[in-house]
């Protein structure tokens, strides 16, 4: 699983701009039984050409941020579970949008990588409109920690973790050599992250109240991403496979999504209400 930090750093905008994979993103019903967890009613919600991905959830888990390919482009989606309805929110000439994801304030952020090769973090309204979040920094991925402050992959020599505050712009480094999977822990300051730094990534919690990191898990073979539930478990996929975690166990498989013909499962994102789990699949 080691993988060396300077190719990632070298790769990414290249990724962005002229390899995109052609994935899709699929949401369906998750539930609780005597026996665990229980997959229902996956359905592909994007159903698009290209590049589908990075799906994330509006507060009230009734609909469905991604980023959607529009005509050679990536542009922010927002899908509507009740109706089936999709809205493409972006049209930005000369540039494309990732990592949708809804902000305290009920606007979007999303880093928005342009031809020119500029790529900073950005807020939209649902109209679109935007405005620079972070003007100096090239962000990679990010999460909203509180109102204010994001935990962010920084490109550069070497890539860093960092903790922003958008309003005033001050910026701390907390760690290197990280995933691209950060979260904040649901009940807690703490927020998550992959440590790559070792053969053996591990994920671990963050506490920027005193400064403290702790191991929670190792990541499941030939993964990376994973998302948290309301009840402080972790969610993580292994090719077709979805496993759970809780603290102080191992990694329990839930659900083959084999059956539904749907395999190489990455990104992952769970509603807020815990009901509603999308994935990308490769």
């Amino acid at each position: 699983m080691k993988k060396q930090l300077l190719t990632h750093l070298l790769t990414l905008s290249a990724i962005f701009l002229y390899a995109q994979p052609d994935t899709e993103v699929y949401l369906m019903d998750l539930r609780r039984s005597s026996d665990g967890l229980v997959i229902e009613k996956p359905i592909n919600i994007s159903s698009n050409v290209g590049y589908d991905n990075q799906p994330s959830f509006w507060s009230d888990s009734e609909s469905v941020l991604y980023s959607r390919n529009v005509e050679g482009q990536t542009e922010i989606a927002r899908y509507y579970i009740g109706s089936g309805n999709t809205l493409i929110i972006t049209n930005t000439f000369g540039g494309s949008e990732y990592s949708p994801t809804l902000m305290p304030d009920g606007r979007i952020s999303s880093i928005r990588l342009d031809t020119t090769g500029l790529q900073l973090l950005y807020a939209y309204t649902y109209r679109g409109l935007d405005e620079v979040l972070v003007p100096k920094l090239k962000i990679g991925y990010h999460a909203w920690i509180n109102s204010t402050d994001i935990v962010a992959f920084v490109l550069g020599d070497p890539a860093t973790m960092q903790i922003i505050n958008t309003k005033s712009g001050d910026a701390r480094i907390v760690g290197e050599n990280i995933g691209r999977s950060l979260h904040k822990i649901p009940g807690s300051p703490s927020f998550s992250y992959v440590d790559k730094s070792q053969d053996q990534w591990v994920i671990k919690s963050y506490n920027p109240e005193n400064d403290s990191s702790k191991d929670l898990v190792n990541v499941l073979e030939g993964s990376e991403d994973y998302c948290w539930t309301p009840k402080e478990e972790i969610l993580m996929a292994s090719g077709s496979k979805l496993y759970v975690w809780k603290n102080q166990t191992s990694w329990t498989e839930f659900a083959d999504l084999s059956t539904h013909g749907i395999s190489s499962i990455t990104r992952i994102s769970l509603s807020p209400d815990g009901k509603k789990l999308a994935v990308v699949s490769n």
